[in-house]
């Protein structure tokens, strides 16, 4: 499988130097047909992902962030911090009663647009996704915010303290949109640019490069482009950059 990565990637750079896709799309359709029977999932390294019902919001009104941590070995120790325009959004308080985390080292702490989340378990420690905390939140000043993860530290539950490796995730920030009564939430849209989530090296399309990119996190799970919002790097992600790339 990692010699059919090196391939791929190595025809991905050797046809961004040429500048054209006309013989790609065989080796990106048959590497398809390849991670479709192999089901590969990027369920071995761990992220922070938050999450909200709410990202357009009016001014005035409340809403909460949910703070999740997937593990993919056993944790018993995180320290997560999180940061906020402290202009856009207030930070009401966090709820900790249905974390994971049984033993706080202090009580969340919120100040100088941070949320600060200490805290770990009794037992060997936890695995897979779960709450950390759900963050009551807000909305002030009008335009686009975002509510996202600046620090991070996960600890195994090994009797070492052993850090855990944590990727990159596209989850582990939230984008905000508030409005009030002279500005809707359409005009918010029309204002504020769109940001293609497949575009992963930010310049405006979906190229060669992009999909080398995703390719190169997948094998060597250092990163992780969830495109479909459900908390992993899977085939569907993989079909979504082929579909923005070529459509």
């Amino acid at each position: 499988m990692r010699g059919l990565f090196t391939y791929i990637k190595s025809q991905v750079n050797y046809r961004a130097r040429i500048g054209t896709v006309r013989f790609m799309f065989p080796a990106i359709v048959s590497l398809m047909a390849v991670l479709s029977a192999a089901a590969i999932t990027a369920t071995d390294v761990s992220y922070i992902r938050l999450a909200t019902s709410q990202t357009t919001v009016q001014a005035g009104s409340r809403f909460s962030i949910d703070v999740y941590a997937y593990a993919h070995v056993p944790v018993n120790a995180v320290d997560i911090t999180l940061q906020f325009d402290s202009s856009a959004v207030e930070v009401l308080g966090v709820d900790t009663g249905q974390s994971v985390l049984t033993i706080w080292t202090q009580d969340p702490i919120i100040e100088n647009g941070k949320v600060i989340l200490r805290g770990g378990t009794f037992k060997k420690g936890f695995i897979r996704e779960h709450k950390i905390a759900s963050i009551s939140v807000k909305a002030k000043q009008t335009g686009q915010s975002e509510f996202s993860t600046s620090k991070v530290l996960l600890l195994a539950g090994d009797g070492a303290g052993t850090p855990v490796s944590v990727a990159d995730s596209t989850d582990s920030a939230v984008s905000l949109y508030i409005y009030d009564e002279n500005t809707s939430p359409e005009n918010i849209g029309v204002n504020v640019a769109i940001n293609v989530i497949t575009d992963i090296d930010g310049d405006g399309n979906v190229t060669l490069k992009d999909i080398s990119m995703f390719m190169s996190a997948w094998t060597d799970k250092n990163k992780i482009y969830d495109f479909n919002g459900d908390g992993r790097m899977t085939f569907r992600d993989f079909s979504i950059i082929l579909a923005n790339f070529f459509f």
